[in-house]
């Protein structure tokens, strides 16, 4: 089988981070077979950095986020098998010789383990993300459904990708931990990888950091759309999630948004919340709804 990896970046402003990414890139034991970067409409130098790195670059005409770069450089991929890499993020030089061992067949994907630091103070760790536990668990989508699969971290086949029309275009956020459950909803299978072949470096400018609430607002259109299309025994893991994030958007003010996810919460049949005793013990006595305009009164006060 051949087993040619491709490093695909979607880039937004991301000149002064890909110098350190190519350093991994560009010391591979085993090169990338393509180094691809979208340029989502940078305004500074993205373009010319990547470029002078040796990638190649595929130039956006308008701004649309992550999903629609990362499908684009899909298509153009000639490669069998495809790693999405983040721009701020870095990599082990022995990422392609690793994971290439665990290649046997297109309808396994793969997620490594990662490694979690300040970027300004690498001497801060923020601690792992290991799915170790992946090997064992017979119901993934359940898994995907209660933990995040990030994309930066996987290995994927095109045909697998491909198969399920790539990242959701309709959301900003939110994108990889849905693609995770749409691939095992098809039937693809997910290893773990136990080798901690990527680096993520966290910043306060990231995009998740100064988009949080819109990270949140766009989980619901994912939950929408599980509810009405997978079985019920599901509904108890989505409207545990629901519930969470409901409670963030009244605590927050944001009465559209938790309005919006009572009635999910309603369809995935949540009767308690149970963050907390208090949480637990309120919402079975008075019911969620009542809990959430609880938190929207306390935190307007405060």
């Amino acid at each position: 089988m051949d087993k040619n990896i491709a490093i695909l970046i979607p880039c937004f402003n991301a000149a002064r981070y890909l110098p350190d990414l190519f350093d991994g890139i560009n010391s591979q034991t085993i090169p990338f077979a393509e180094v691809i970067c979208y340029d989502d409409c940078s305004t500074d130098n993205t373009p010319e950095v990547a470029l002078s790195l040796g990638a190649k670059v595929i130039r956006g005409s308008e701004n649309k986020g992550p999903s629609y770069g990362r499908n684009r450089l899909i298509e153009v991929a000639q490669s069998n098998w495809i790693h999405f890499h983040d721009a701020d993020d870095l990599i082990d030089p022995n990422f392609v010789a690793t994971v290439q061992k665990y290649i046997t067949d297109d309808e396994t994907q793969f997620l490594c383990n990662t490694h979690l630091f300040d970027r300004e103070d690498r001497s801060i760790s923020y601690g792992n993300i290991k799915y170790d536990s992946l090997n064992e668990i017979d119901d993934q989508l359940e898994y995907f459904l209660d933990n995040v699969g990030f994309a930066s971290m996987g290995l994927y086949s095109k045909k697998a990708l491909t198969s399920i029309g790539g990242f959701r275009e309709d959301i900003k956020a939110n994108e990889d931990p849905d693609l995770h459950v749409r691939l095992v909803k098809k039937g693809y299978k997910i290893k773990s990888i136990p080798e901690y072949l990527v680096t993520k470096l966290e910043h306060g400018t990231s995009y998740s950091h100064q988009n949080w609430m819109l990270c949140i607002e766009e989980k619901l259109k994912c939950y929408e759309m599980y509810l009405t299309t997978f079985e019920k025994k599901y509904f108890k893991t989505i409207g545990k999630h629901l519930a969470v994030s409901g409670a963030y958007f009244y605590t927050h003010q944001n009465i559209k948004a938790g309005t919006k996810t009572l009635e999910l919460v309603r369809k995935a049949g949540v009767k308690s919340i149970d963050t907390s005793a208090f949480s637990f013990l309120f919402t079975r006595i008075f019911g969620v709804k009542a809990y959430y305009k609880f938190l929207q009164f306390r935190n307007r006060n405060l």
